[in-house]
């Protein structure tokens, strides 16, 4: 009897052990599909940065920037529409411009302030459609709406504000001047013959005043990031605001985003310039030690020796250079090694942009031709080198040039001559101003056409003489008139103020 209770009993056990089992492995079970159920809502989360596709959407920022600009830019799209052909094409990638920058905005809403690399990523589809436009006016020069097409090419890199540090502001303003430029050819061409021209003018400088108003207003230092926000690889897959996303959150993952080019302002400079920047502070630190010495700052300087003294040799006075000796002149002093090394860099003729450079020239004959109203010359370290300049341009430059003449048709705005001697100068058509700065000798030709609008404006500079037309009553006689700048001046204290006039000698 005993051994039957103690079976019995050793059944009721075993069977509630299975029970307690089975409550166990179905709550193992509960739990391990609770588990990857979270797992696969948190890797969806991850994957799209916990944002949804419209994020930040209503943000005062990007609500702000379509309110200002969006207007503009839809009116400039639809005049574009109605002049059709590369006007319209143009505009296509103008307006899809505006979709990445306002997506471009979202994100910096969203996100922290991204590194080079992502930067360099994110800005790729503003990027495209900039060189887009671009390349439609380079590819249709021959149309007659090149002027507008040019107008546009000139002013969509306002748009690259958004990479512009710490001063966006003036850059959308030049870029909207360098667009003016073309527009006012716009409006001479077309004003008489179709009103649509002068309206699409207007519309999109509004687009970039209104920009402008807009970067003041919310970035007036730059592109504002949010602190707080995720990691830009992140947010970036939920922004699916145009087709271009994927193919930024591509390029982050990636690691090796393209490099931009170069209508837009590219990241990597604020890079560079915190490298110099931090550069700097040994070179300033090892200045104030070295000051710190006291007296003992001049121990590195050597004597001078009597023979070496002027006052002491007056047949040094004749050569205006002081002997060095032997084994200084051996070793060389680190100035003159630079300037001997500064003569002797090979000659250079390039266009880089829309500035050619021309230097370390010789007794030669050199010719450019410009292509461009916006081009410009600059002229360094020549001697006895003639350059002749074709067609209209922006501006010319002369700079530490000895015994140099330099002839140009036309420029837009003006001539400069900066640290040279007996620099002549010549001027075929007209030309607004001439600034001649540290030069001793210079000859400036006018042409009948300058003559009368030229501004030649002088600092330091010696033996300067200005050679005109002069038209008289008898035709034979009329010849070239040669007038010096005056270089001594006379000031008096009159009334409490300085005035000045010409020094004239009478005898």
């Amino acid at each position: 009897m005993t051994a039957s209770n103690d079976l019995q009993s050793l059944l009721k056990r075993i069977e509630k052990a299975t029970s307690r089992l089975e409550e166990l492995a179905t709550k193992r079970s509960e739990q391990k599909s609770h588990a990857n159920n979270s797992m696969e809502t948190s890797s969806d989360n991850s994957s799209s940065g916990g944002l949804s596709s419209d994020a930040g959407a209503d943000s005062k920022a990007v609500l702000e920037y379509e309110a200002v600009v969006k207007p503009y830019v839809d009116q400039y799209v639809e005049l574009s529409n109605k002049i059709g052909g590369v006007v319209q094409e143009q505009a296509q990638s103008i307006s899809k411009l505006y979709a990445a920058q306002r997506n471009f905005i979202r994100i910096s809403v969203l996100t922290k302030k991204p590194s080079m690399d992502q930067l360099s990523a994110l800005i790729v589809p503003q990027q495209k459609e900039i060189q887009r436009a671009i390349e439609i006016k380079d590819k249709n020069r021959p149309s007659e709406f090149f002027d507008n097409l040019s107008t546009v090419a000139e002013g969509v890199a306002a748009f690259g504000w958004v990479t512009v540090e710490p001063t966006p502001v003036p850059y959308v303003n030049e870029m909207k001047d360098s667009a003016q430029f073309y527009s006012n050819r716009v409006l001479r061409t077309w004003r008489e013959k179709d009103a649509t021209h002068v309206e699409w003018v207007k519309a999109f400088l509004s687009i970039l005043r209104e920009m402008a108003a807009y970067v003041k207003q919310f970035h007036t230092t730059g592109l504002v990031w949010n602190a707080k926000g995720q990691d830009p690889a992140d947010a970036l897959k939920a922004i699916a605001g145009d087709s271009s996303a994927p193919a930024v959150s591509a390029s982050v993952s990636a690691g090796a985003p393209p490099p931009p080019p170069p209508s837009l302002p590219p990241a990597s400079e604020a890079a560079a310039q915190e490298k110099s920047s931090n550069s700097a502070p040994p070179a300033r630190g090892a200045l104030f030690a070295d000051l710190n010495k006291g007296t003992t700052v001049t121990s590195g300087l050597r004597k001078v020796d009597k023979s070496e003294m002027t006052h002491k040799n007056p047949s040094l006075r004749t050569s205006n250079v002081v002997q060095a000796k032997e084994h200084s002149a051996a070793g060389g002093s680190v100035h003159a090694q630079k300037q001997v090394q500064a003569s002797q860099k090979p000659p250079r003729m390039a266009l880089e942009g829309n500035k050619w450079t021309v230097e370390n020239y010789g007794t030669e004959h050199l010719t450019i031709e410009a292509t461009e109203n916006r081009q410009t010359v600059y002229m360094y370290n020549c001697k006895g080198t003639t350059l002749e300049i074709k067609n209209k341009l922006n501006s010319v430059a002369i700079d530490g040039c000895q015994k140099c003449g330099v002839v140009f048709d036309s420029l837009v705005a003006e001539c400069s001559i900066v640290n040279s001697k007996s620099v002549q100068v010549q001027a075929r058509e007209t030309v607004p101003s001439i600034q001649i700065d540290r030069t001793d000798g210079a000859q400036i030709f006018l042409s009948e056409a300058a003559r009368e609008s030229t501004q030649i404006i002088t600092a330091k500079a010696s033996e300067v003489n200005v050679s005109y037309p002069f038209e008289t009553a008898n035709p034979e006689d009329d010849n070239f008139v040669e007038q010096p700048i005056p270089e001594q001046l006379q000031t008096v204290v009159k009334n409490g103020k300085l005035v000045t006039t010409i020094l004239e000698h009478t005898g």
